[in-house]
């Protein structure tokens, strides 16, 4: 039996540091505008919060399950047959950092959720981490940490 592929991801460069990317996302006030309808969280950004982000159509609602600062956090949405844990990380990278969104299905649909929405969430996910990085990229002005 052939094991179909049920992790995507998305990656984006940015030239402000690790704590910049970090402040920035994980402040879904500060999303709206670019990529993101519309998002909120119901609290502080901590493990049980819930944020809600809304990009072009598509609402999501992310519990937070591990909050790693300033490197990562991660989040599970759960729909009927598949968990979708979308892992956000942030490394060290030459003159700024790498953001990379990664999401992992699970659950007995998770197989035909995959080959349905798999290649939409690499799209979504290239233009998120990007959304974020020219956010944290405009809170360094003149283009320095």
């Amino acid at each position: 039996m052939i094991k179909r592929r049920r992790s995507f991801e998305g990656s984006s460069r940015c030239s402000a540091p690790v704590s910049t990317v970090w402040a920035v996302w994980t402040d879904p006030l500060q999303w709206p505008g670019d990529v993101f309808d519309a998002a909120k969280i119901d609290g502080d950004f901590v493990v049980g919060a819930k944020v809600t982000a809304k990009l072009k159509g598509l609402t999501t609602t992310l519990t937070l399950i591990k909050v790693d600062p300033p490197r990562m956090w991660t989040g599970v949405s759960k729909f009927p047959g598949v968990i979708l844990t979308v892992e956000h990380l942030i490394e060290a990278a030459d003159g700024g950092a790498l953001l990379t969104e990664r999401a992992v299905m699970s659950g007995p649909l998770a197989g035909v959720t995959s080959r349905v929405i798999g290649a939409r969430l690499e799209k979504d996910f290239a233009g998120t981490t990007a959304g974020i990085a020219r956010l944290a990229e405009a809170h360094c002005p003149d283009g320095s940490p």
